[in-house]
């Protein structure tokens, strides 16, 4: 995921480059089980300041099962919408002062955000970062939506007869006046008045 984008610094402020993606993301965060490459296109801008990254990308990612913790493949897709500033000047090698960017000092102190010496602009690091972002927050197994995963109800019945065993989907199950904790019984006290209003 490195272009070469010193033919583009040279040309004026609009020029593109488009470029489609099929890459393998081999190495690119230890902790992340990539399943498939990354695929997508991503578009390259010439702006006053740099290089603008722009794209639609997609990779398969293996993650946890949210009920059951079996793995499972999760789809993800994202945008990315980044600018990249260059360290040197294209036509002079010469090495470029904070105060000649456009745009705050504070921008330069990401280092995935600049374009390196020899004119290459990495974004394998922006795009770890995406693929973080774009994971589903709680993954399951059951595709159809909220209720009982599959995987953890075939586990259950492995384990010992399953009309002894109580599943519980996303709606909340019964409580026992017992089981209560007395600290909260002025509480279900207000929740029984609701009930009989």
């Amino acid at each position: 995921m490195q272009f070469n984008v010193a033919q583009l610094l040279k040309e004026l402020t609009g020029a593109t480059r488009r470029y489609e993606l099929a890459e393998p993301l081999g190495g690119l965060d230890e902790e992340l089980k990539l399943l498939g490459p990354l695929v997508g296109n991503v578009q390259l801008l010439r702006t006053n300041s740099g290089v603008l990254v722009t794209g639609e990308l997609s990779t398969v990612v293996q993650v946890a099962c949210n009920r059951c913790l079996e793995p499972i493949a999760a789809a993800i897709r994202f945008d990315l919408a980044e600018s990249f500033r260059p360290l040197t000047e294209v036509y002079t090698g010469r090495y470029l002062r904070p105060d000649e960017f456009e745009g705050s000092e504070d921008e330069l102190d990401d280092a995935a955000l600049l374009i390196d010496e020899r004119h290459i602009l990495d974004l394998s690091e922006v795009v770890r970062q995406a693929v973080w972002l774009a994971l589903p927050m709680y993954p399951g197994c059951n595709w159809e939506g909220a209720g009982t995963c599959p995987n953890l109800s075939r586990r259950m019945a492995e384990l010992g007869n399953l009309a002894d065993i109580e599943l519980y989907t996303d709606e909340e199950g019964p409580h026992q006046e017992d089981e209560i904790d007395p600290r909260w019984a002025a509480l279900l006290k207000l929740r029984s008045n609701d009930d009989s209003a």
